[in-house]
């Protein structure tokens, strides 16, 4: 039974500003290392056989940071990366409130396709498709995939057996580890969205608008 942890990259800039990062470039900042680090003193406890992550340099930054500590083997794994935002990247969720294309998104993410990017349903496809991969090099080991907040809500709904749709309702928060076990079709959550000091939840900036609050 195979034992898989998803572990979304450390904050950023952007993130805290509430910018569309989408495949650009943006590095971790003092605050998304210090979240690498503590998760990192975590997994050092859990012998984990294979790390896989995403190639952008967020990404890439915290799996090195935490493979420091648990002595496996990092994996780039393409399939990892975070969403093709397309023309919305650069750009601020609070000025996308106001996009008519992007308010489609939210109420249609399963079908709607970014614009110059990716729909919903071709990341959830690609993220388990990487996952799958994965587990066929070890079947009864514990992986790590550092990736993106949406990629992992896309992968959690799968296997919460929730419509693609309700993937805004699964917070992730930069530097939180969520882990799955598996079991034949069985799939068992053991806990989502931990992060190793509790009294930063709920001071995470959203990054995207309340549908149910549009301007």
């Amino acid at each position: 039974m195979p034992t898989l942890f998803l572990l979304r990259h450390g904050e950023t800039t952007w993130n805290k500003n509430g910018r569309v990062m989408g495949r650009l470039e943006v590095p971790l900042n003092r605050r998304g290392i210090v979240q690498a680090k503590h998760i990192a003193k975590i997994l050092s406890r859990v012998k984990i056989d294979a790390v896989y992550a995403s190639p952008l340099k967020r990404a890439l930054q915290t799996a090195k940071i935490v493979t420091r500590s648990i002595k496996a083997p990092l994996n780039i794994e393409p399939q990892l990366t975070e969403v093709g935002f397309g023309r919305w990247e650069g750009r601020n969720f609070d000025q996308l409130a106001r996009d008519k294309t992007y308010n489609r998104f939210i109420e249609s993410p399963m079908t709607a396709k970014l614009p110059g990017g990716e729909t919903m349903r071709g990341v959830q496809r690609r993220g388990l498709e990487a996952l799958r991969r994965a587990i066929r090099k070890h079947p009864q080991g514990r992986l790590l995939f550092v990736t993106h907040g949406d990629v992992i809500r896309a992968i959690l709904c799968h296997y919460l057996r929730l419509s693609l749709g309700e993937f805004r309702h699964l917070r992730i928060d930069n530097g939180s580890l969520t882990a799955v076990d598996l079991n034949g079709p069985w799939a068992e959550c053991t806990f989502i969205n931990y992060v190793p000091d509790i009294t930063r939840l709920g001071h995470q900036r959203y990054t995207g608008p309340d549908p149910t609050q549009r301007k």
